[in-house]
């Protein structure tokens, strides 16, 4: 079976030149489209709870941002003890319609 730990132990015992091609090749295949939607680009993320930390940078906006929005019911979370925990999919949700609202940030998904 392949894990990514022993695909990565073989990428690392490769040549400097074969490590060079397979880098190549993924980054031409990789990103061979111009424009990615954002289920393709986000659709992705983890499926357990975000620091306040880690949402505010996958919604690129501050820590202090972030807390104005729980404030006024932008956003919501838990406080697990004294922590905030934010779900994946409420911050996905949050996320496309920040990029409906905002042009500039949908450029970045890109």
């Amino acid at each position: 079976m392949n894990t990514a730990e022993k695909v990565y132990r073989e990428i690392i015992e490769m040549p400097v030149s074969e490590r060079e091609r397979l880098f190549g090749i993924i980054a031409r295949k990789g990103f061979d489209k111009d424009i990615y939607s954002h289920e393709e680009v986000f659709d992705d993320i983890r499926r357990f709870p975000f620091s306040a930390k880690e949402a505010a940078e996958y919604l690129e906006i501050s820590e202090i941002t972030l807390r104005r929005w729980i404030k006024i019911g932008k956003i919501r979370c838990q406080k697990i003890g004294r922590q905030l925990a934010f779900s994946p999919e409420e911050l996905k949700i949050s996320k496309k319609s920040l990029h409906r609202g905002n042009p500039s940030l949908a450029s970045k998904a890109k």
